[in-house]
């Protein structure tokens, strides 16, 4: 059974794949079209990490600075994801705000990966490891899905 770690693992690659296909800007690639996907992507992976994960860690005392530090790139993330939405895509303002976006995504996985991994390896038994990545699991293909049904019906911006 697969642990909430190895779920979070699974999520980080599938995140830098759409950072690596957004960021730089690829020739005959909608760049739109990626940045949806990254944020349909993006948005179904933090609210599920925030409601399972996170909101776990935040009633262990040893783990609460590590959950507010991760609520806090998960804001920084969501306002640059506004920002991106505001601006007309191609031009130099986007360009720059989709550039800084991957590269504090980047950065939030890398950090999630050495700090928040080992701390949650050591905190949870097998049993609630894979708990946890059940509900996990479970919540991110919700809010995906929503989300996807959400962008089919009203158009391009899946918030």
């Amino acid at each position: 059974m697969a642990s909430i770690l190895d779920h979070l693992r699974e999520e980080h690659e599938r995140l830098r794949h759409s950072v690596r296909h957004l960021y730089p800007v690829e020739a005959g690639v909608d760049p739109q079209q990626q940045f949806y996907q990254l944020l349909c992507q993006y948005t179904a992976y933090a609210r599920a990490e925030e409601r399972i994960l996170y909101s776990y860690m935040l009633h262990v005392q040893h783990l609460r600075e590590r959950a507010v530090q991760g609520l806090e790139e998960h804001e920084q993330l969501d306002a640059l994801f506004c920002r991106a939405e505001q601006t007309p895509c191609g031009c130099a303002r986007w360009n720059a705000t989709i550039r800084q976006l991957c590269e504090l995504m980047s950065r939030h996985l890398r950090e999630e990966e050495r700090s928040l991994f080992d701390l949650a390896r050591t905190a949870l038994t097998g049993q609630e490891a894979a708990g946890l990545g059940i509900c996990f699991a479970a919540e991110r293909t919700r809010v995906y899905r929503d989300l996807v049904r959400l962008k089919e019906t009203t158009g391009p911006h899946p918030r």
